[in-house]
This record gives structure tokens, C-alpha cells and sequence, in this order.
């Protein structure tokens, strides 16, 4: 072979690797600037419907607008399903959005059942998900995965605060319970019971009633009927059964004569729109009150009403840390979320300010964040959960201080 000939074969096979490495960098750059999808799979119809909605509110204020659905100058898509509340409907939908639509991270779901349907297969396949209020408690202790966490707290962890709470520093000792006749519904009422009782109570009644119920008044009557024998009732009721609770507690005649306390969601403020001041002294327990008085709360109401056009509620929190999670995990790794192991490492690490408080996750990978007691207070004309006291850093295997 000629030296010229030599030469010019050189410079072809140059140009070639030349080529083919722009090539290969051409097309790893279009996979950065294809979008990151995130799936968010909440009841949006059927008696979960309100909580659906308001997260995906919350998470809608995060990615759209604060983080102006991108990370690391590379899109974000949210596609949103609804799975009813129904533990079926869910998995068929967390298998269109991972098979069909290729999500690389999951948000939801609010039903316990959804999750329980569907914690089997997203574990087996390692799909990032971030459960925005589920509260079942095997899914972050004995059934935790490595790919799954919940910004949100437990069913025990939800209730144990107040548990403690109503026992030792309200000094309630003959209470009833009601509650909500499914998995969610018994894992918080037997939560707050127990942390009940080991802070003092002595005596409880428990009453269920269907998730979604509307005639509360065979429930109410079973309370009334116990009247004479009880301190105080709590209700720990959300759907539409929360608010018709609370206004029957008043058609009744049972406030002002019995103390109602509840979990917070059973006055959550979308409900005392409806409700008026029937709700007014209720004290309940939550992680969240819109009338926080801090910076980074009175940030996120400024930005929630700007949005939305109204005061963010509990749900919309929920939603927005879910999304906040996400979004200072994606930040951590510059948007590679195909590289699982690190978005995942990454997302164990999240820490933050939230708008209710500090934020971690627990080696379990479940959220720790304060616990508020609160009460239904008129303040300018407009009904509102005052903040009384705090419990801070309630984790899922908090334990009530010893009386």
C-alpha cells in the first residue's frame, strides 16, 4: 500500500470515529432532553376524590411553578391517573404507567388498599415510587422496599401523637372512637388507642362506619347512648362521612355537652367550608395547618392562592412533598433518574424545610415530621385550625412519654 493511499485511508478512518463519537453524543443528549414522566395515581373519583384532588394540587404548585416543570434544565411530564380509591382499578393503572407510558417515578396513592395492591410489583421492578398518603404501616416496616418511601405518615405514626396526647395532656380517660370500617380506618383507630392507652386512658368504644358514608346517624346514636359513660369522642373520619359527622355532632345536641376531637382531616378546611360553625372547639391532630406562622409556610399559602385561588389545605401539603421530595433528589443526581441506584440513594438523603416543618426521611424510608394540635377557631370572620401545641419529630415508631 502507497504511503498516499495509506495516508488518506487514515484520515477516512478518522472521520469516522470522529462521526460516530458525535453521533453517540448527539443521541445521549437527546435522551437527557427527553422528558422525565412522573406518574401521579390518585383517587380523583369515588369517596377518596377530595384527597386525590388536593394532592395533586400540591404537587401540581411544585413541579409547575416553582420548579417550571423542569430539573436540571431537562423537562418533567405529569401524567395523571385515576384509580377510584379501588385496590384493583389502581394496579391496573401503575401497570399502564410503567408498561404503556414508561414513568420513571410514581406519586400516590391515597387509599392504603391501592398501595397494598400494588406494592408487590412496583418492588419487583424497581420502580422509584413515593406514597403521598397511604398510610397502611406494613408498606415502610414489615413489606418496606428499597424503591419505595411515603412522605406522608403512617396509620400508627398519624394517630399516636394525639393518642398520647388526649390521655396525658387533656386528660381524657373513658373515650369512644369512631372510625372507618377499612384497612386505613383500623390501623389509625387501633394506633391511637394504643398510644392511648399507654399514656393513661383507661376505657374505649369503638365505632366503625363505611368509608364513604353518608347517614351517620346510627353511628351518632351509638355515641349518644353512651354519653353518660364517656370523657370525651374522637373521630377519625375523612371523605364525605368527615363533615356529616361533624354537623350532626351539632344537630344532635351532643356539642357542648361531650368534647369532639378528631384527626385533623375530619376538619380539614375544604370540609369546614361546608360544615360552618358547627366545627368551632374542635381540637384535632395533624401535620399540617395552613395558619402556620413561619416564612416558609406563609411562602407556599402566597404561592398556593396565586395558583389556585384559595388557601391550601392538608392534601395539597401532602402533594407538595411528595413533589419537593422528588424534585431535591432529581436536583442531587442533574436529572439522570434512568440511573436508579443514585436518584434512589439520593432521595434517601432528602432533607428540607417544608411548609409544616422539618422533613427526613427514616431508615425505613417513611417520613418524620411535627405533629400540630390544633383547634377550629373564627378569626376575622373565617373558620381556621389554630396551632396550640407541637410534637415534634413523630416518627412511625414514636412512643408516648412515659406518665
Amino acid at each position: 500500500m502507497g504511503q498516499k493511499r495509506f495516508v488518506r485511508l487514515s484520515r477516512v478512518l478518522t472521520w469516522l470515529v470522529v462521526a460516530i463519537v458525535v453521533s453517540g453524543a448527539v443521541l445521549i443528549a437527546q435522551a437527557q432532553r427527553e422528558p422525565i414522566r412522573i406518574g401521579l395515581l390518585h383517587a380523583i373519583t369515588g369517596p377518596l376524590a377530595v384527597n386525590g384532588t388536593e394532592i395533586n394540587e400540591g404537587i401540581r404548585l411544585y413541579w409547575e411553578d416553582e420548579m417550571s416543570s423542569q430539573v436540571a434544565g431537562r423537562p418533567v411530564r405529569l401524567l395523571v391517573e385515576d384509580d377510584e380509591g379501588k385496590a384493583d382499578v389502581g394496579l391496573t393503572k401503575v401497570r399502564k404507567l410503567v408498561e404503556s407510558d414508561r414513568v420513571h417515578l410514581i406519586l400516590g396513592p391515597v387509599s392504603s388498599a391501592v398501595a397494598v395492591a400494588f406494592r408487590d410489583y412496583v418492588h419487583e421492578r424497581t420502580i422509584p415510587t413515593i406514597i403521598t398518603q397511604a398510610t397502611a404501616n406494613n408498606l415502610t416496616a414489615e413489606k418496606a422496599s428499597p424503591s419505595i418511601f411515603r412522605s406522608a405518615m403512617s396509620s400508627y405514626q398519624q394517630e399516636a401523637a394525639g393518642g398520647w396526647y388526649v390521655a396525658a395532656k387533656l386528660g381524657h380517660k373513658r373515650i369512644a372512637v369512631v372510625a372507618l370500617d377499612y384497612v386505613a380506618g383500623h390501623e389509625q383507630a387501633d394506633g391511637f388507642i394504643k398510644a392511648f392507652r399507654e399514656s393513661g386512658g383507661q376505657s374505649v368504644e369503638k365505632v366503625l362506619m363505611p368509608l364513604g358514608a353518608m347517614d351517620v346517624g346510627p353511628y351518632i346514636t351509638r355515641v349518644q347512648d353512651k354519653a353518660s359513660q364517656l370523657d370525651a369522642v374522637v373521630g377519625i373520619l375523612w371523605g364525605p362521612s368527615a363533615p356529616q359527622w361533624v354537623k350532626a355532632w351539632n344537630e344532635y345536641g351532643l356539642k357542648g355537652k361531650l368534647p369532639l376531637l378528631t384527626l385533623g382531616e375530619t376538619v380539614n378546611e375544604t370540609y369546614l367550608r361546608s360544615v360552618g360553625d358547627a366545627a368551632l372547639g374542635v381540637v384535632s391532630w395533624l401535620s399540617y395547618s395552613p395558619v402556620l406562622d413561619t416564612a416558609e409556610n406563609k411562602r407556599f399559602v402566597q404561592a398556593f392562592n396565586k395558583k389556585f385561588r384559595k388557601d391550601p389545605v392538608y392534601n395539597n401539603h401532602l402533594g407538595y412533598l411528595a413533589a419537593k421530595a422528588s424534585g431535591e433528589a432529581l436536583k442531587a443526581v442533574n436529572a439522570n433518574v434512568e440511573d436508579k441506584a443514585r436518584f434512589l440513594a439520593a432521595l434517601r438523603k432528602v432533607s428540607f424545610e417544608a411548609p409544616g416543618g422539618s422533613f427526613r426521611f427514616d431508615e425505613k424510608q417513611n417520613a418524620i415530621i411535627p405533629t400540630y394540635i390544633r383547634r377550629v377557631d373564627k378569626v376575622g370572620g373565617k373558620l381556621q385550625n389554630t396551632v396550640l401545641d407541637v410534637v415534634q419529630d413523630v416518627d412511625q415508631f414514636w412512643k408516648p412519654p412515659k406518665p
